[in-house]
């Protein structure tokens, strides 16, 4: 599995800015040049179209990369980056090329914006042309949808749907001039193998990392030998590498010593990596380094299920039982009454703005962002607690009918999607999904299930969804506590009969088997 961490290059010189700014600019500029000429090339598509198996004719990548290696620039500034430029010239007009032959959509050809910024008559020119346009146009989709709306007489739903469309339309207009008022930055260069000779490198000394990269030929103004001092590193094989020569640039890294370390420098394998660049608020260029990490830990044996409900009274409810149904752990939840709060906080905002017809996107975000966070965290736990315990982890399986009170669909299936990713790295299965049907109102002891094991109503006539009452054995918890434990079971039911879905009723009879001694 692979995971991209982000480095920021600490402190740069002057002369170390005007390199990596001159480097990338250039790379942007024959990068589109290339792409340009490739486009320009005579009788192209024939140029690199074989048949596949079947006789249909389709691009070829090999073909292309041909066609890109002779129109690539011979005796290039950026020699040691010309294997990179046709690599990444070649993914953007194959993937051009793919779209086109499928037919599904329109597939504009790939070109790259110049970095200049617009001048100021042509600025005021844009926005006169924006300002006396009535109607800005539409995609051939989105008009095609339009029409079969009229078609089928929805009238007054068509008038919407283009009102929306058109609102689409005038904002990508005007974000088009705004971007275009700003001088852009250039494409990454991306190099796809650590290498001391040419590429990148992530190396160590003493405490500190640096990047290597090689980005000018020999000869160049800016190419220079430099020896390693004593202590550098490789650190993706441990080689030694002080002493050595490298005719490229040394940059120091900055990184979150506990984060970097514990995320991606222990365990993970540096791979491939881009070279970046970004203006901050300042309008200040800030260099970065991208770097993939391969991670291929150890498979680990389960021995209990960990099972996890999407909480009533929190976002999240989880326990642990071994494989022959016992309790081991329970109440490693996350409580949901702030989040439900904050999040209503948030959508109280996005309902005035919408009101009041102002501008909305970075409160979604924020509220996306703080729902994320809370699902990252609660995440980690879930995963430190499947590896001390070395279980497998089970969830409800999630549809568009079965939504969660406090996270939406989407975001339990992040939470979904977390756990996969956080417990394949540390080498724990997948996660299971099993049915969600009637795991809130089934007792975890007895097997019983009814709707009234979930009172709505206390002694008092108070409303409450917290709480779980067997009508049958009178065992009382936390309903989601109690949930958490079922789906536990229902996993290990599951497991138990090869791992297929197992109809309520057969759980059901097993689970009383089990707990109470009854067929």
């Amino acid at each position: 599995m692979f995971k991209t961490a982000r480095f920021k290059i600490h402190n740069p010189s002057r002369h170390k800015r005007a390199m990596l700014t001159y480097a990338l600019t250039h790379y942007h500029y024959t990068l589109k040049r290339l792409i340009e000429d490739a486009l320009a090339a005579p009788d192209l598509l024939n140029r690199i179209s074989t048949p596949d198996r079947r006789g249909k004719v389709r691009v070829s990548q090999q073909a292309l990369s041909r066609l890109l290696y002779t129109l690539a620039p011979k005796g290039w500034p950026l020699a040691p980056l010309r294997d990179y430029l046709i690599g990444d010239a070649a993914a953007m007009l194959l993937s051009h090329f793919k779209k086109q032959e499928k037919g599904k959509h329109l597939s504009n050809p790939p070109t790259l914006s110049g970095l200049e910024p617009m001048t100021e008559s042509a600025a005021q020119q844009a926005y006169a042309e924006f300002a006396t346009t009535v109607e800005f146009p539409l995609k051939p989709q989105q008009i095609e949808k339009i029409e079969n709306m009229r078609d089928s007489r929805k009238t007054r739903v068509a008038e919407r749907v283009e009102k929306v469309y058109q609102n689409w339309a005038a904002s990508r207009a005007a974000g088009e001039i705004l971007r275009k008022m700003d001088s852009g930055v250039p494409r990454p260069i991306e190099f796809t193998r650590p290498e001391f000779e040419r590429g990148y490198l992530l190396a160590r000394k003493g405490d500190n990392f640096y990047l290597l990269v090689r980005l000018f030929a020999k000869g160049h103004r800016y190419c220079g030998q430099k020896v390693m001092e004593d202590g550098f590193v490789n650190w993706r094989t441990g080689e030694l590498i002080a002493g050595r020569k490298f005719p490229g640039l040394i940059l120091p890294v900055e990184l979150g010593r506990d984060y970097h370390d514990h995320e991606y420098l222990q365990n993970g394998k540096p791979q491939s990596a881009k070279l970046l660049m970004k203006r901050g608020g300042d309008g200040q260029e800030e260099f970065y380094a991208h770097i993939t990490f391969e991670f291929t830990p150890e498979p680990m044996k389960t021995e209990t299920i960990l099972g996890i409900d999407r909480g009533a009274a929190k976002i999240g409810a989880a326990s642990v039982i071994d494989m022959t149904g016992k309790l081991i752990a329970s109440q490693l939840d996350l409580e949901g009454a702030a989040f439900a709060v904050e999040m209503a906080r948030l959508g109280k905002r996005i309902a005035d703005a919408q009101r009041k017809g102002h501008q909305r996107g970075r409160v979604f975000r924020l509220r996306g962002r703080k729902a994320d966070s809370i699902i990252g965290e609660y995440a980690n736990r879930l995963v430190s607690e499947a590896v001390k315990c070395r279980s497998q982890i089970a969830l409800e399986k999630v549809d568009s009918i079965s939504m969660a009170r406090f996270l939406t669909q989407s975001q339990f299936r992040k939470l979904h999607d977390a756990l996969a990713y956080k417990a394949e790295r540390v080498g724990l299965p997948p996660p299971i999904e099993v049915p969600a049907a009637y795991t809130s109102q089934t007792c975890s002891k007895c097997g019983n299930k009814a709707p009234e094991n979930r009172p709505k109503h206390d002694s008092e006539g108070k409303a409450i969804q917290d709480v779980f009452r067997c009508t049958s054995c009178g065992f009382e918890a936390n309903a989601d506590d109690n949930a958490s434990e079922v789906i536990a079971l229902r996993a290990l039911h599951q497991q138990m009969n090869g791992g297929r879905f197992q109809k309520f009723d057969q759980f059901q009879e097993w689970l009383k088997k089990e707990r109470v001694g009854t067929a």
